[in-house]
């Protein structure tokens, strides 16, 4: 029985995709390819994880609610990051995501109050919904040029947040993107036509300009407003930068008609 019990444990210990250096540091296994989903969830002890080259694939919730993680470094090999993976890590102040991966998921680093910097990747086409919600002490963030979808309260009650821009590659950009950022000073929309999201920017009562240096005012989901309309600090306050040759457009244009229009070069 021993012996049975003896080689059970040397099995599952071998097997391990992590060999835990004390209670705070976890170094993943060298060869593991793939972090199981909720492999380390709820984890309250843990500061420090290596991941070693060759991993590839983050499952999701992976790290949810490690609220004592404050250091993660992601290997060049990592191609694909799971829902949720680092939602709730809540004293973790940076993160740089490598160039290989293309979709940041839904609530990656939801509720991470404590994240300051994060740093995108050239490649990437995909930042779902909610990605950075609750993210409040987060206040600029580059999205680089590629990215074709920016989905629903990406950003949302990023207290912090003062300056956003999307790039002109985004032909797809949701709902509340923007929603309950007070700290928001402006923002750059993508200059082509495509369809903006419902009340991108309520309640971003700190907001004073817009750019939009797309030629053709684009059409809003739903016809739905950039903000609220009971929000009348930001209809009086907010000016939207558009091109000098399409002003005219924008303020015939329905919904652009409501806003302060400000021609640019």
């Amino acid at each position: 029985m021993k012996l049975t019990l003896t080689l059970i444990f040397l099995t599952v210990f071998l097997n391990s995709p992590a060999v835990n250096s004390s209670d705070s540091v976890i170094f993943i296994q060298e060869g593991t390819a793939k972090i199981e989903p909720c492999a380390y969830k709820d984890n309250k002890k843990v500061r420090r994880i290596v991941i070693p080259e060759g991993v590839t694939e983050i499952g999701e919730y992976a790290f949810l609610g490690c609220t004592s993680l404050d250091s993660i470094s992601l290997p060049n090999s990592l191609k694909t990051i799971g829902e949720g993976a680092f939602r709730e890590c809540t004293s973790l102040k940076s993160l740089s995501i490598p160039d290989g991966v293309t979709v940041i998921p839904r609530y990656m680093c939801a509720w991470d109050s404590a994240l300051v910097s994060v740093s995108l990747p050239k490649g990437l086409k995909d930042v779902q919904s909610h990605a950075f919600a609750y993210c409040t002490s987060l206040t600029d963030i580059t999205i680089p040029e590629g990215v074709t979808h920016v989905g629903s309260d990406v950003f949302a009650f990023c207290s912090s947040l003062r300056h956003i821009a999307i790039p002109d590659s985004c032909r797809e950009l949701e709902s509340y993107a923007f929603a309950e950022c007070p700290s928001l000073e402006t923002a750059k929309l993508p200059a082509n036509d495509s369809l903006l999201g419902e009340y991108m920017f309520t309640g971003c009562h700190n907001l004073r300009e817009i750019s939009c240096m797309s030629l053709t005012p684009p059409p809003f989901d739903c016809g739905s407003p950039l903000f609220d309309p009971s929000e009348r600090d930001l209809l009086e306050n907010v000016k939207i930068n558009v091109p000098k040759a399409s002003a005219a457009r924008y303020r015939a244009a329905k919904v652009w008609n409501q806003y302060k229009i400000a021609p640019k070069p």
